[in-house]
């Protein structure tokens, strides 16, 4: 759907995380009105790929953080290896945390130091990020598998999830021995923290030659749309749309406060359900079911 000029959309996480809420009065004669559609692409990255669009079309988060903070990603694959916490069941492991460990600068190196080998083995060089995971490297003529983005990951059963190659297969069974046993571990469950017991692959590929998007305005902390953002500066398509990034938001009327019923807007939740807002909406008779979560 064409955006009406100043867009404000706002990025949203599963309507299941709003369940049960209730909107206040004034909300409500608004969401009457709105006219809505259930996307069949669902996910955290599916949602900003609605947003932002890699030239040529692909998904290469590695190369996007990687440019975004060392400038030097071109002419190489990347992957991410995001630090990820296994939960062992009856006849395999599940996904129970993946990412936002808060990982110290020590405890990257200490990752760094007990994997670099194994990756060196394989042909990749595993190397340090600022952000809450690290990089693998390979060449640009070696294809890297597309593995299930991290965001995407949480409860998953690992066995429905792992990639087919056997290299790669190889590569994360050994990470996840050798953090298992891992003494970093030890101190972080000493602290009350999770342990982090494999890495999780993701966000192959080479840099786009350019990326889009249409946002005069874009309001988000998140590292990747941070990302994103740093690497689209040359290819910002001039328009005065507004992007507003409530993934983080649990609280419904905390969502709410980010919406100006005097534009047009895009409720654009994580799960493939989008709302669709127009001013003049407020002065049609017709009234739908009110949405719920």
């Amino acid at each position: 759907m064409k955006q009406p000029p100043r867009t404000q959309v706002l990025l949203l996480p599963a309507t299941r995380f709003f369940r049960g809420q209730e909107f206040s009065h004034a909300f409500a004669r608004h969401a009457r009105r709105m006219s809505s559609e259930t996307l069949s692409a669902e996910g955290e990255c599916a949602q900003l790929q609605r947003h932002f669009e890699c030239i040529p079309r692909h998904w290469p988060m590695a190369a996007i953080y990687r440019q975004s903070e060392y400038a030097d990603a071109e002419g190489q694959q990347w992957l991410l290896a995001e630090p990820i916490f296994l939960q062992p069941e009856m006849r395999g492991a599940r996904v129970m945390a993946a990412g936002n460990f808060q990982l110290s600068m020590e405890e990257k190196q200490l990752i760094l130091h007990a994997l670099r080998s194994v990756f060196g083995d394989y042909g990749f060089e595993l190397m340090i990020s600022r952000n809450d995971f690290l990089y693998i490297r390979a060449s640009k003529d070696n294809p890297t598998p597309t593995f299930t983005p991290a965001p995407d990951i949480l409860g998953c059963d690992l066995a429905t999830i792992l990639p087919e190659e056997k290299v790669w297969m190889a590569l994360f069974n050994e990470c996840q021995i050798i953090l298992h046993n891992h003494p970093m571990n030890v101190e972080r469950q000493r602290n009350g923290k999770l342990p982090i017991n494999a890495l999780w692959f993701w966000g192959s590929g080479q840099l786009p030659v350019a990326i889009y998007h249409h946002f005069e305005t874009i309001d988000s902390m998140s590292a990747d749309i941070m990302a994103l953002r740093t690497v689209a500066l040359a290819h910002v398509r001039c328009e005065e749309n507004i992007l507003k990034d409530l993934r983080h938001v649990r609280d419904w009327p905390q969502a709410v406060q980010a919406f100006n019923p005097a534009l047009p807007a895009i409720f654009d939740f994580s799960d493939g359900v989008r709302w669709h807002w127009l001013p003049k909406y407020r002065w049609y008779f017709w009234r739908r079911r009110l949405p719920v979560f």
